[in-house]
Protein backbone atom coordinates (compact mmCIF):
# COMPACT_ATOMS: atom_id res chain seq x y z
CA UNK A 1 0.00 0.00 0.00
CA UNK A 2 1.24 3.43 -0.86
CA UNK A 3 0.89 6.09 2.08
CA UNK A 4 -1.95 7.52 0.51
CA UNK A 5 -3.82 4.46 0.37
CA UNK A 6 -2.64 3.52 3.72
CA UNK A 7 -3.93 7.21 4.91
CA UNK A 8 -7.43 7.22 3.20
CA UNK A 9 -7.91 3.42 4.20
CA UNK A 10 -7.31 4.45 7.78
CA UNK A 11 -9.86 7.58 7.42
CA UNK A 12 -12.35 5.11 6.12
CA UNK A 13 -11.51 2.77 9.59
CA UNK A 14 -10.12 -0.12 7.14
CA UNK A 15 -8.31 -2.60 9.11
CA UNK A 16 -5.97 -3.47 6.34
CA UNK A 17 -4.99 -0.17 6.14
CA UNK A 18 -4.75 0.44 9.83
CA UNK A 19 -2.65 -2.18 10.03
CA UNK A 20 -0.56 -1.25 7.28
CA UNK A 21 0.07 1.84 8.92
CA UNK A 22 1.13 0.39 12.67
CA UNK A 23 3.42 -2.06 10.16
CA UNK A 24 5.16 0.83 8.32
CA UNK A 25 5.26 3.47 11.50
CA UNK A 26 5.92 1.41 14.60
CA UNK A 27 9.37 1.64 15.01
CA UNK A 28 9.87 5.34 13.94
CA UNK A 29 6.85 6.16 16.10
CA UNK A 30 8.48 4.21 19.05
CA UNK A 31 12.12 5.75 18.09
CA UNK A 32 10.67 8.89 18.67
CA UNK A 33 9.05 8.13 22.08
CA UNK A 34 12.76 6.71 23.19
CA UNK A 35 13.77 9.64 22.88
CA UNK A 36 11.76 11.33 25.36
CA UNK A 37 10.79 8.48 27.80
CA UNK A 38 14.70 6.41 29.50
CA UNK A 39 12.50 3.10 30.05
CA UNK A 40 11.91 1.10 27.62
CA UNK A 41 9.06 -0.40 28.43
CA UNK A 42 6.98 3.00 29.29
CA UNK A 43 8.13 3.71 25.72
CA UNK A 44 6.46 0.65 24.30
CA UNK A 45 3.26 2.18 25.75
CA UNK A 46 3.40 5.63 24.72
CA UNK A 47 4.46 4.08 21.13
CA UNK A 48 0.57 2.53 21.94
CA UNK A 49 -0.85 5.36 22.71
CA UNK A 50 0.57 7.67 20.22
CA UNK A 51 -0.62 4.89 17.39
CA UNK A 52 -3.90 4.67 18.50
CA UNK A 53 -3.91 8.63 18.84
CA UNK A 54 -2.73 9.00 14.78
CA UNK A 55 -5.84 6.74 13.81
CA UNK A 56 -8.29 8.04 16.44
CA UNK A 57 -7.52 11.70 14.49
CA UNK A 58 -6.00 11.11 11.23
CA UNK A 59 -9.39 12.88 9.68
CA UNK A 60 -7.54 15.56 11.18
CA UNK A 61 -4.47 14.99 8.77
CA UNK A 62 -5.84 17.46 5.81
CA UNK A 63 -2.96 15.61 3.29
CA UNK A 64 -0.55 18.41 2.83
CA UNK A 65 2.52 18.27 3.89
CA UNK A 66 4.49 15.68 5.28
CA UNK A 67 2.44 12.79 6.91
CA UNK A 68 5.78 11.54 8.57
CA UNK A 69 6.00 14.85 10.01
CA UNK A 70 2.19 14.90 11.57
CA UNK A 71 2.99 11.30 13.01
CA UNK A 72 6.05 12.56 14.63
CA UNK A 73 4.07 15.58 16.10
CA UNK A 74 1.22 13.92 17.38
CA UNK A 75 3.84 11.40 19.10
CA UNK A 76 5.33 14.22 20.49
CA UNK A 77 2.28 15.87 22.08
CA UNK A 78 0.83 12.21 23.60
CA UNK A 79 3.90 11.13 24.54
CA UNK A 80 4.38 14.28 26.55
CA UNK A 81 1.06 14.49 27.79
CA UNK A 82 1.03 11.07 29.22
CA UNK A 83 4.41 11.92 31.25
CA UNK A 84 2.49 15.02 32.41
CA UNK A 85 -0.26 12.85 33.42
CA UNK A 86 2.12 10.55 35.71
CA UNK A 87 3.71 13.72 36.87
CA UNK A 88 6.87 13.15 36.02
CA UNK A 89 7.17 16.22 34.57
CA UNK A 90 6.28 19.03 36.89
CA UNK A 91 6.14 22.04 35.37
CA UNK A 92 6.41 24.44 38.45
CA UNK A 93 9.80 24.16 39.45
CA UNK A 94 10.89 24.95 35.83
CA UNK A 95 9.31 28.80 35.92
CA UNK A 96 11.25 31.78 36.21
CA UNK A 97 15.05 30.06 35.38
CA UNK A 98 17.66 32.46 34.82
CA UNK A 99 19.34 31.53 31.13
CA UNK A 100 23.48 30.42 32.06
CA UNK A 101 25.92 31.88 30.48
CA UNK A 102 27.77 29.37 28.18
CA UNK A 103 31.44 30.38 28.21
CA UNK A 104 33.47 28.09 26.10
CA UNK A 105 32.92 26.80 22.82
CA UNK A 106 33.20 22.99 22.79
CA UNK A 107 33.28 20.72 19.98
CA UNK A 108 34.18 17.06 19.71
CA UNK A 109 33.36 14.48 17.54
CA UNK A 110 31.06 11.94 18.89
CA UNK A 111 29.69 8.74 17.88
CA UNK A 112 25.88 8.91 17.58
CA UNK A 113 25.21 5.98 19.83
CA UNK A 114 27.90 7.59 22.62
CA UNK A 115 24.97 11.03 22.27
CA UNK A 116 21.89 8.70 22.37
CA UNK A 117 23.50 6.93 25.51
CA UNK A 118 24.55 10.07 26.77
CA UNK A 119 21.07 11.70 26.55
CA UNK A 120 19.31 9.09 28.41
CA UNK A 121 21.22 10.24 31.02
CA UNK A 122 19.91 13.76 31.68
CA UNK A 123 17.37 14.54 33.87
CA UNK A 124 13.84 14.39 32.22
CA UNK A 125 13.17 18.08 31.46
CA UNK A 126 16.57 18.57 29.75
CA UNK A 127 16.04 15.48 27.48
CA UNK A 128 12.77 16.44 26.49
CA UNK A 129 13.65 20.56 25.85
CA UNK A 130 16.38 19.46 24.22
CA UNK A 131 14.58 16.59 21.96
CA UNK A 132 11.68 19.06 21.13
CA UNK A 133 14.40 22.03 20.27
CA UNK A 134 16.76 20.03 18.14
CA UNK A 135 15.28 16.51 16.78
CA UNK A 136 11.66 18.10 16.07
CA UNK A 137 12.26 21.60 15.22
CA UNK A 138 9.84 22.95 17.83
CA UNK A 139 10.56 27.04 18.78
CA UNK A 140 10.83 27.87 22.27
CA UNK A 141 7.49 29.51 22.16
CA UNK A 142 6.12 26.16 20.70
CA UNK A 143 7.89 24.17 23.40
CA UNK A 144 6.15 26.41 26.25
CA UNK A 145 3.11 26.31 25.08
CA UNK A 146 3.10 22.46 25.04
CA UNK A 147 4.70 22.49 28.19
CA UNK A 148 3.49 25.11 30.46
CA UNK A 149 6.22 26.97 30.53
CA UNK A 150 7.66 30.39 30.01
CA UNK A 151 9.72 31.20 26.56
CA UNK A 152 12.95 32.03 28.58
CA UNK A 153 12.61 28.96 30.52
CA UNK A 154 12.56 26.47 27.84
CA UNK A 155 15.50 28.83 26.40
CA UNK A 156 16.97 28.48 29.78
CA UNK A 157 16.38 24.54 30.22
CA UNK A 158 17.96 24.09 26.69
CA UNK A 159 21.32 26.16 27.99
CA UNK A 160 21.10 24.39 30.84
CA UNK A 161 20.98 21.00 29.11
CA UNK A 162 24.17 21.88 26.48
CA UNK A 163 25.97 22.90 28.93
CA UNK A 164 25.52 19.58 30.67
CA UNK A 165 26.38 17.54 27.84
CA UNK A 166 29.74 19.76 26.95
CA UNK A 167 30.48 18.87 30.75
CA UNK A 168 30.26 15.29 30.35
CA UNK A 169 32.18 15.10 26.89
CA UNK A 170 35.22 16.94 28.87
CA UNK A 171 35.12 14.95 31.38
CA UNK A 172 35.04 11.86 29.35
CA UNK A 173 37.74 13.13 27.44
CA UNK A 174 39.91 13.54 30.11
CA UNK A 175 38.82 9.83 31.36
CA UNK A 176 40.26 8.89 28.08
CA UNK A 177 42.90 10.51 27.75
CA UNK A 178 44.29 9.74 31.35
CA UNK A 179 43.54 6.25 30.57
CA UNK A 180 45.92 6.70 27.37
CA UNK A 181 48.82 8.26 29.62
CA UNK A 182 48.28 5.35 32.46
CA UNK A 183 48.58 2.92 29.24
CA UNK A 184 52.01 3.76 27.90
CA UNK A 185 53.50 4.35 31.46
CA UNK A 186 52.33 0.51 32.03
CA UNK A 187 53.82 -0.59 28.65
Amino acid sequence: MTELEIIRGCKANDRKAQRAFVDKYTRYVYAICRRYVNDGEKAKDCMQEALMQVLNKIDKYEETGSFKSWVASVTVRKTINIMRSEKRFAASDLENVEEPLVAENVSYKLELDDVKEFMETLPERYRIVINMFIMEGYSHKEIGEHLGLEEGSSRAILSRARKLIMEKFKTETRSMNEGKKENKIVR
